[in-house]
């Protein structure tokens, strides 16, 4: 388990002010929280939603909690710091938990390959991690507001990742996709709703007999910390 240094504190979310701060209610007082997602969050509408703060000291900072986690069940727990994710794959990666690399010995990270910033260079074997949130692959208790879907627009960055990490198969024969989700989601398979769905996969099938690999990482966050669950092999899912 990966401990955090202070425990987070359970709190509710009154409002997403905007993309960047949450109004949250902390100890009964309303304080704006920093957001780590600028973009969207699944489709729930941002109203009386229980969550997990960090507290920070840097007085530097417009505000003074960050919101690591939300809940749409009042149980299970979903981590959004998509921010702090890398740094729990290199930690999992040092304590050799992560199969798709069991016994790292060289461990580099944000390599930049034509002109895109790589997450990780390990053993020589590169991957990129992402965090998926536009979708949450859960489903919300039916007193939850939620905004009707909208198709999230896909950026270029994603594609652009996937030609950089593609493009060392010739030379490496392996390179991993890498999908982290801080809660227990099912299979990701990607989202068929967003723009470009059919380039991003076919780029995917196209690559896998070259050796491109994809993974999927479940975590739990509580307050004390994040915990793995399990990490596997999802490629044949992609074919």
């Amino acid at each position: 388990m990966i401990l955090f240094e202070e425990p987070l504190k359970k709190a509710i979310i009154v409002n997403r002010r905007n993309r960047f701060v949450m109004d949250v209610l902390v100890d009964d007082l309303l304080a704006p929280c920093h957001c780590p997602v600028t973009g969207r969050i699944g489709d729930i509408i941002f109203e009386n939603i229980p969550c997990l703060v960090s507290e920070t000291y840097d007085s530097n900072r417009k505000t003074h909690f960050t919101v690591e986690a939300i809940s749409v069940d009042g149980e299970q727990w979903i981590g959004i710091n998509q921010g702090r994710v890398n740094d729990y794959v290199e930690a999992f990666l040092l304590e050799n938990q992560l199969d798709a690399f069991s016994t790292p010995r060289g461990i580099k990270r944000e390599i930049v390959i034509e002109g895109a910033r790589i997450d990780f260079q390990i053993d020589g074997i590169f991957m990129e991690v992402k965090a998926p949130l536009s979708e949450l692959l859960t489903i919300p208790l039916p007193h939850f507001k939620r905004r009707r879907l909208k198709r999230p627009i896909e950026t270029e960055r994603l594609i652009r990742h996937l030609h950089a990490l593609i493009s060392t198969l010739p030379q490496t024969g392996r390179a991993v996709l890498l999908y982290v989700f801080l809660y227990d989601a099912p299979i990701y398979t990607g989202n068929s709703n967003r723009k470009q769905d059919h380039l991003i996969r076919q780029l995917i099938n196209d690559a896998i007999p070259s050796g491109l690999e994809i993974w999927q990482l479940n975590c739990t966050i509580s307050p004390e910390g994040i915990r793995l669950l399990r990490c596997f092999d999802t490629t044949s899912h992609f074919k």
